[in-house]
């Protein structure tokens, strides 16, 4: 037995659009309010890997952590003449 009382996805995902476009009865959800409280908040770790290899060295990383949006990015700490290839962004947001 079909139930007729319900709506196919395709057609609920369109009804969705045009409530949203016409601004009404959506209520925020808990994402917007943790962005709201958490705007501009991360959490900074100093990172030391030390490579064992043959022209390994230690290489210094800054991991950042946004509470806004449980986001992580790794940038590479970059010293001046180190002789090795700079790449600022081991991982992005």
């Amino acid at each position: 037995m079909v139930n007729f009382k319900s709506n196919p996805p395709d057609l609920a995902e369109h009804k969705d659009y045009i409530e949203v476009m016409l601004k009404g009865g959506r209520a925020n959800t808990y994402t917007l309010k943790s962005f709201l409280d958490n705007d501009r908040k991360v959490l900074s770790f100093a990172i030391l890997w030390s490579d064992l290899s043959y022209d390994g060295g230690d290489k210094y990383y800054r991991l950042n952590y946004f509470l806004s949006n449980n986001t992580v990015e790794v940038k590479e700490i970059i010293k001046p003449n180190n002789g090795c290839y700079p790449f600022s962004m081991l991982l992005r947001r």
